[in-house]
């Protein structure tokens, strides 16, 4: 019997090192995040004109479980963002499972996000790499920080594999949207609950130049947000209408370019084009709705100086014709989360937790990437100033003008003040963004942004009578940014 709990207690020993041996390698890193702001007449008018201030916090955490060089596991998690006062961490931010139906990318009853979570491998004896899970998906972009189509946190599988040294194929199916938890269809009436994308770009990659065409298909239930609208609002097309008998098909396609070649210039491009065709019962005049638009963006930089980078740039987006009954701006799918043009005030500053707080990409109009296409614009920044140890500053100067027709505004859909601007809106915007290295890892940030804006108050009488009045319209906004950020 002693010998037999001698032998127990050996294979014991034996499963517990060869336990270890096959433990992964942990790495951690993250970003913990606090900011305040002092914010005034953020969309265009005297409902918000008194300065208001809050201060907003976002935890996220990310671990990569590394078995080997070909094979490892990522998790990221997110607390936030929410603002002090709200309760005792009752975040309760985004994409947490729970029991209604209101698909995979809404707002759970949980304090805690999952933000990532996918399987990074290699297939054996081949340089086919897969990525299968909760990941971020973004098809390619040069300029513009980020996709305006899409770059989100989505579930998905892709797969990317050399074809020569210079040559790259990516491939990638993904769910976005369902309107079913846990299969189940108990909460949802009919079929057709989710969205599918499949979507495909080839990279190629030569010294000095980079090109990389692209290309996404998207069919989407009437059901897939959970009700008989359709994902209007989560996908970023036109409504569905309520008697909608059939879902939604989206196209895209684009192509992304950077040159070096020309050094000390860099120069980079990019053209997007996208259409979705739906039913649509509620126009007046037809059974057929859709959205189809296009962008391009230009920009170049000067890249032989060691204090700053310049940069010049112009970004046109179409926007809605005058007789035309379809929407003329490129759909997107959800709202891109890293599209935006310098950090600015208007369209959003990625260094900020409430980057889409403007009116452009948020605030009490409920804007977005999707409702501020039919624009252009142009301007020039001075990027990563370095005039002192520590410290580093960009400055933004820019102009907007709409593209969307001031006679359509009345019949367009997704429309807000201030943030859909027609031919006869536009803005000019100053943007300082200033950054000062505490420690290494730990940055104090003071990002200012100043709007004066020139809204035409004749033609969002259509939408609004109450926009027609001179007291309510203002055409000043400023944000001022005070936060700290520490990254590991």
């Amino acid at each position: 019997m002693k010998k037999m709990k001698m032998l127990g207690l050996a294979s014991l020993f034996v499963l517990g090192f060869t336990g270890f041996a096959q433990a992964a390698e942990i790495k951690a890193t993250g970003a913990f995040q606090i900011d305040s702001y002092w914010n005034n007449s953020m969309n265009f008018t005297t409902l918000d004109k008194d300065k208001s201030f809050h201060i907003e916090q976002r935890i996220r955490t990310a671990f990569q479980f590394i078995a080997n060089e070909n094979l490892k596991g990522v998790l990221e998690t997110q607390i936030g963002s929410n603002s002090w006062g709200n309760g005792l961490y009752q975040i309760s931010a985004g994409r947490t499972p729970n029991d209604t139906a209101t698909g995979s990318n809404s707002a759970g009853n949980g304090n805690i996000m999952l933000r990532k979570g996918y399987i990074d491998f290699k297939w054996p004896d081949t340089k086919v790499n897969f990525l299968v899970g909760f990941q971020t998906v973004a098809l390619p972009a040069a300029f513009g920080g980020g996709s305006a189509i899409l770059d989100d946190q989505v579930g998905a599988a892709v797969v990317s594999t050399p074809i020569t040294d210079n040559v790259k194929l990516l491939a990638g199916y993904a769910r976005p949207y369902d309107a079913n938890n846990f299969g189940s269809t108990a909460n949802v009436a009919g079929n057709g609950t989710q969205g599918d994308v499949a979507f495909a770009a080839v990279p190629v990659d030569f010294s000095g130049f980079n090109i990389t065409p692209f290309a996404a298909y998207m069919y989407a239930g009437r059901q897939a947000a959970g009700t008989n609208a359709g994902p209007a609002t989560t996908i970023g097309f036109n409504s569905f209408g309520a008697n909608a008998s059939v879902g939604a098909r989206g196209y895209w396609g684009g192509v992304a370019f950077t040159m070096t070649a020309l050094e000390p210039f860099k120069v980079m491009a990019d053209f997007n084009y996208g259409k979705v065709t739906y039913s649509n019962y509620t126009l007046p005049d037809s059974t057929d709705g859709g959205r189809q638009g296009w962008l391009f963006d230009l920009a170049v930089d000067y890249t032989g100086l060691s204090m700053m980078t310049p940069e010049v740039y112009f970004v046109y987006t179409s926007g809605n014709g005058k007789n035309d009954d379809k929407d003329g701006r490129m759909p997107v799918m959800g709202n891109p989360q890293s599209w935006t043009i310098n950090n600015s005030f208007f369209f959003s500053d990625r260094n900020l937790i409430s980057g889409n707080n403007t009116n452009a990409n948020g605030g009490s109009n409920g804007g977005g990437t999707r409702n501020s296409m039919g624009f252009w614009a142009t301007g020039f920044a001075l990027k990563d100033i370095k005039l002192f140890d520590n410290f580093s500053h960009t400055v933004n100067v820019m102009y907007v003008k709409g593209t969307n027709d001031h006679d359509a505004i009345a019949r367009s859909v997704n429309r807000n003040y201030g943030v859909m601007l027609t031919d006869k809106d536009s803005l000019f915007e100053i943007d300082l963004q200033n950054k000062y290295k505490i420690y290494q890892g730990l940055d104090l940030i003071l990002d200012l942004g100043y709007i004066n804006a020139d809204i035409d108050k004749d033609t969002w009488r259509q939408v609004n009578a109450n926009y027609g009045n001179d007291d309510m319209l203002t055409k000043n906004a400023y944000r001022v940014a005070l936060g700290l950020k520490y990254t590991f």
